[in-house]
């Protein structure tokens, strides 16, 4: 008796060749370049986005815009960990100004990250993200979509209700405007692909 199995896995292929598409039409049509501090891409259908050791992108987003916005958000985790290491001092200074200018954020989902100190981290992150998005997209677009995204809600409100407070914090320090990748040596892509921040004292 024949007891083998017939499994399709075309369903799930289909949609990473989705993805994989998007973006390749995504950096035909934006100069995304600048924002590439790793071109080694993962897709991953059932996995959640994240940015180290691989990008990698998951299948449950369809509309080009919200790619792009996912992509440009995993890149920022490499743009900031680049630039936790190069000017440790400071990264270290906007971490505590964050944490003074908010002595609580949310945490959990879909609201805020995973646990608190994720949360203070996307507060930057989800600022960058926009930030580039805005160069691409128009600061409108950047916004909205920023305004509308299920996850990280409650972040991306008080980052844009406090945009001009942390575009000043963040420019004091060095921080923005976004370096880009294509000006960055194979030393400082090195840092941006470390696993974590620097340390915060």
């Amino acid at each position: 008796m024949d007891d083998r199995i017939v499994i399709d896995l075309s369903a799930a292929q289909a949609l990473a060749e989705k993805i994989r598409d998007t973006l390749v039409t995504l950096r035909q049509r934006h100069d995304l370049g600048r924002y590439e501090y790793t071109k080694k891409v993962r897709i991953a259908p059932t996995e959640p986005c994240y940015s180290h050791p691989v990008l990698t992108l998951n299948t449950s987003l369809r509309a080009e815009n919200p790619i792009l916005c996912t992509y440009l958000h995993e890149q920022m985790h490499w743009y900031l960990t680049w630039y936790s290491h190069l000017d440790t001092p400071g990264w270290q200074e906007i971490w505590q100004a964050i944490r003074r200018m908010y002595p609580s954020v949310p945490v959990g989902f879909p609201q805020g990250a995973h646990d608190e100190q994720s949360s203070y981290l996307h507060i930057i992150v989800n600022y960058l993200e926009i930030a580039a998005a805005s160069d691409l997209l128009g600061s409108d677009i950047a916004r909205d979509l920023a305004a509308k995204n299920f996850i990280y809600r409650g972040i991306y409100e008080t980052v844009l209700r406090d945009w001009e407070a942390l575009t000043a914090l963040y420019g004091s320090r060095g921080l923005i405007p976004i370096r880009p990748a294509t000006e960055m040596s194979e030393e400082d892509l090195n840092l941006a692909g470390l696993m974590d921040e620097a340390p915060l004292g």
